[in-house]
């Protein structure tokens, strides 16, 4: 079995974090894969946190909180 890139499992704890209704956590990971993977593609993981927010901010949007 091959280990996941960091770049991968970020991905699916922003993806997690998406599904769960915590977005506070999912904005600081979407900072992270930003970092990560500056280049933004379809292909990209970077791209693919970009769809699934789009996707999200369609049905709820996101709230944050203040600090």
């Amino acid at each position: 079995m091959q280990n996941q890139s960091l770049e991968e499992e970020v991905l699916c704890a922003f993806k997690r974090a998406m599904d769960e209704g915590q977005q506070d956590v999912a904005e600081h990971l979407l900072r992270a894969l930003e970092t990560l993977g500056p280049e933004v593609t379809l292909e990209s993981s970077l791209g693919e946190a970009y769809a699934l927010v789009a996707q999200h901010s369609s049905r709820k949007p996101l709230q944050h909180r203040d600090h």
